[in-house]
């Protein structure tokens, strides 16, 4: 594995950086960096997804610039079902009504999507790829992202996210996109500090019930 990003790492410097396309994808690269650091700061579902949606298609738009097809078809996909389910969560929020087989139906159809694309590229089309078990590694944690906008919360969102993640540092190190490999271990990194920080107030917030519990028992032996 060392061998690999040493090898990934002196194609960048040595290759890649002389190339104007190698540049522009890392302009789009930067640009979902910042969108993908801060959504993964929010608590609120709905931000947290169209944020989310906007730093996936840039995201797209770099893999592209690299030639890395089964990226930017996937990353295109996750935006679009970003923004669908991000749709459906505003229409809720509005107490407009959206039924469940809805959530059921684009979730299935995502699915779909992402499977069928994952064979078409991987295996009948055969596009350059990092490894055939890389790209089914990031199809299935993919389905888990689209599992986690159909059920409530974020938890599942962002474990895929982060195991997604972690499959893409290989992917882009592969094709040299090193503004992406960045983004994949600070979201990693910034999922952590979420789960820490929620760890934090989940203590205070037990210590404070301790403390108030004790309280209410002093009193009451008085």
């Amino acid at each position: 594995m060392a061998e690999f990003f040493t090898t990934a790492f002196n194609e960048i410097v040595n290759h890649h950086i002389y190339q104007p396309v190698w540049w522009v994808s890392q302009f789009f690269a930067f640009l979902s960096l910042i969108v993908m650091f801060w959504s993964f700061q929010i608590k609120d579902k709905l931000k947290m997804m169209l944020l989310l949606g906007l730093g996936t298609t840039f995201l797209a738009v770099s893999a592209a610039f690299l030639s890395n097809w089964t990226l930017t078809v996937l990353f295109m996909l996750a935006s679009i079902r970003n923004y669908v389910f991000c749709y459906l969560e505003w229409r809720v929020l509005k107490n407009r009504a959206v039924a469940r087989w809805v959530w059921y139906f684009f979730g299935a159809v995502f699915i779909t999507a992402t499977v069928a694309s994952t064979v078409i590229l991987v295996h009948v089309i055969q596009v350059d790829v990092s490894g055939v078990w890389v790209e089914w590694a990031i199809c299935l944690t993919l389905i888990g992202l689209i599992v986690g906008n159909v059920i409530t919360g974020t938890d599942l969102m962002r474990v895929s996210f982060v195991a997604n993640r972690a499959f893409n540092i290989i992917n882009h190190a592969y094709f040299g996109n090193a503004i992406a490999v960045i983004i994949a271990c600070l979201t990693i990194s910034s999922n952590i500090i979420y789960y820490v920080r929620q760890l934090v107030a989940w203590r205070k917030a037990k210590k404070s019930t301790k403390i108030e519990g004790a309280a209410v028992a002093h009193e009451g032996d008085k």
